[in-house]
């Protein structure tokens, strides 16, 4: 099975507490050489580092992308950045970004917070 859907259930102690976000996750045939694609279905969780339309600014998915990360590590690293939110807001070349086609591979993305 190379198509994964993904449900994360929010915790209470967060800004996102009670919502469920779904990640499509799409594994290649290289795998796991290469990252999946993985995104939001809409509706989307309003974070500085996903865009409206569902994709992640997240280098595990791109440059540190590495072999031994698993689907699971993916979906904990992704819950842990929602989970760490302080407040819901939209990355900042969210206008730019939004009208492409999500879950293409991150090989020339630039990370704007090395943080997560």
């Amino acid at each position: 099975v190379r198509l994964w859907v993904i449900t994360l259930s929010m915790p209470d102690n967060t800004i996102y507490a009670g919502e469920k976000y779904r990640l499509r996750v799409q594994f290649p045939n290289d795998y796991p050489t290469s990252p999946p694609s993985v995104y939001f279905m809409n509706p989307t969780p309003r974070h500085e580092h996903v865009y409206t339309n569902g994709d992640i600014c997240l280098s595990l998915l791109g440059k540190d992308w590495r072999p031994i990360m698993t689907a699971s590590s993916v979906a904990q690293a992704i819950m842990s950045i929602l989970c760490g939110a302080q407040r819901k807001s939209l990355p900042m070349d969210n206008a730019r970004h939004a009208g492409n086609k999500p879950g293409k591979k991150q090989d020339d993305w630039v990370y704007h917070d090395d943080n997560c």
